[in-house]
């Protein structure tokens, strides 16, 4: 996004619920730690899909998105800040990860629970700063005053480094589940090859050396 620019939002629902199952299974083992508190605000306990969910068209999630405007707003710029376009690769924001990313803190399981008072009260946390440093909020400040808030969260420590490399975490976990992740790293997936050419000469040749090391 441009300095300037309101991040409005991509990904439906449907859309951002089966990207939150893909990135749950990419992630799984990853999740935070800090448990859930009702001072977080919006309902402690919602109804889930359960564990065979039916997403065919209309899909009602029964839970409400958790973000309000403002921290959908500073997620937009974070996720820009820690996966900005480059080369042929877009920005978080063009492929809707901040969407993914208030799909996932309003889920009502254990993983995105866990997560919901890490990244909320991380958001909330960029927002004080900004005003107790900036007399402004986050949003309202400059170019230059984001950039540096921002610069300071992979060098912090106690829970604004828990948040910010979980955050980084779903941001790059959500971006590399991406048909345009997935062709920024190269990876095509399960398809057909025509032929195998086998190893290289270079790799079988080493074999070869190893192999006569342990007399074989």
């Amino acid at each position: 996004m441009s300095d300037d620019q309101e991040y409005v939002s991509k990904v439906d629902r449907r859309t951002a619920l089966a990207w939150v199952g893909v990135v749950g299974v990419a992630l799984a083992g990853g999740a935070g730690v800090v448990v859930y508190g009702p001072k977080m605000g919006g309902p402690t306990k919602a109804k889930g899909y359960g564990t065979d969910p039916k997403l065919t068209p209309p899909v009602k999630a029964p839970w409400p998105r958790m973000m309000t405007a403002a921290q959908l707003q500073i997620a937009a710029v974070l996720s820009d800040f820690i996966l900005p376009a480059s080369g042929d690769a877009p920005a978080a924001t063009t492929l809707g990860v901040p969407d993914f990313l208030n799909e996932w803190v309003s889920a009502p399981y254990p993983d995105q629970l866990k997560d919901k008072a890490i990244i909320l009260n991380g958001l909330e946390a960029l927002n004080l700063r900004a005003r107790s440093r900036q007399g402004a909020d986050f949003m309202a400040l400059s170019a230059g005053h984001r950039l540096a808030l921002l610069q300071a969260l992979p060098k912090a420590e106690g829970v604004d480094r828990t948040f910010f490399r979980r955050f980084r975490s779903l941001v790059v976990g959500a971006y590399y589940t991406t048909e345009v992740g997935f062709k920024d790293i190269g990876y095509i997936g399960n398809v057909a090859r025509a032929k195998d050419p086998g190893p290289s000469d270079e790799v079988k040749a080493h074999l070869e050396r190893e192999l006569a090391k342990l007399g074989l």
